[in-house]
């Protein structure tokens, strides 16, 4: 047993390969929620899950009641199934760890146990890698199991599933759209989902067009801000303001909107230089480790980076450092924070260079 995709694990269960021992983490819940909750009914039916069915709250986690349903028997049914649902191995003490660890060990063939997490942070402050408790106790179930790591999907994959739900629903909508709120929604399968079940219950029927999904879809602030650097490069203060103010309205702070306007810019600046190097996007990506929901920032800005000169990127990167060291040292209030953010987009939009 090793890693695998969430593809291959349903190929291995559909052809009746069932592992005791399972560990589901990532960014993307919903899809991993979702896919826990088809596994533990394909391997515990509905009738069977009152006697043969236990779940765990790792929040609260009892080793000796887990052990008991470890160690229970089938009633009446093929298998029994054990859910721990958010355990964090770093709020848990070595010898409980230990000896959840000689339990999995020893687990009869009829048991499986499944550990998941929907709400528990796992990971380091960077968010990318697991804390080293929580790597260990994966490596193990790695050596015992399978286990699956829901990272979010690239556009294109989640774009195929989002036009596939909308015809199920009588609904049709173009590649380009379907990606289009993928990155919208910053590849989250949750929000595509709640997003989507908007735009089949408005388009009734008919094509979801571009305006139905820039007229009903909750944008995540992260999505705006390529929308935002890119304007700011090119001087467009009219929607640059426009924007900044409904954000404002919306109660995002000042330091919120400079962080997503400054993280799109490097974005940029990283494709600029790719490109000035005669190296083509997917190297960049590769070289700074994008993840592949992701990729399609540095490859969006390789495409508009073009007619943009590095030195103005760079002076705006500076210009907008200055004013996060501004917005961090002084304390002048909400009103205040907005305008020292203003003043610092309009000196970037004034740039001659």
């Amino acid at each position: 047993m090793a890693a695998v995709s969430a593809t291959e694990l349903a190929k291995q269960i559909k052809s009746g390969e069932i592992s005791s021992l399972y560990f589901f983490y990532g960014h993307d819940t919903a899809a991993l929620e979702s896919f826990t909750s088809k596994l533990i009914k394909t391997l515990c039916p509905k009738e069977a899950q009152f006697m043969n069915y236990h779940k765990f709250d790792g929040a609260k986690f009892d080793i000796d009641a887990f052990n008991d349903a470890c160690m229970a028997v089938p009633m009446f049914a093929d298998r029994v199934v054990v859910a721990v649902n958010d355990i964090n191995f770093d709020s848990v003490s070595k010898p409980i760890t230990d000896a959840i660890k000689k339990t999995l060990e020893d687990l009869d063939p009829a048991t499986t146990v499944i550990f998941y997490s929907t709400g528990a942070n796992l990971y380091k402050s960077n968010n990318k890698y697991l804390t080293d408790k929580n790597k260990a106790f994966v490596t193990f179930c790695e050596k015992h199991g399978s286990v699956v790591d829901f990272a979010y999907k690239r556009p294109q994959d989640l774009g195929r599933s989002a036009a596939a739900y909308l015809a199920k629903k009588g609904c049709t909508i173009s590649k380009r759209n379907a990606e289009y709120l993928a990155q919208l929604c910053l590849c989250d399968t949750g929000a595509v989902m709640r997003e989507l079940e908007k735009l089949s219950a408005y388009a009734e029927g008919r094509e979801v067009t571009r305006d139905d999904i820039d007229a009903l879809c909750i944008k995540k602030i992260e999505s705006d801000g390529y929308a935002l650097a890119i304007n700011v490069l090119n001087g467009n203060a009219g929607f640059v303001f426009r924007r900044v103010r409904e954000l404002d309205k919306q109660n995002y702070k000042a330091h919120e909107i400079l962080g997503i306007i400054s993280f799109s810019l490097t974005d940029l600046y990283r494709a600029k230089l790719a490109r000035s190097s005669g190296l083509e996007w997917q190297t960049a990506s590769k070289d700074f480790r994008y993840p592949k929901n992701r990729e399609f920032a540095i490859r969006n800005a390789y495409s508009e980076c073009a007619p943009i000169s590095a030195a103005r990127i760079r002076k705006t990167l500076r210009i907008l450092f200055d004013t996060d060291l501004a917005l961090k040292t002084r304390s002048v209030g909400k009103e205040g924070d907005l305008l020292t953010l203003e003043q610092g987009l309009a000196r970037s939009m004034a740039l001659r260079c």
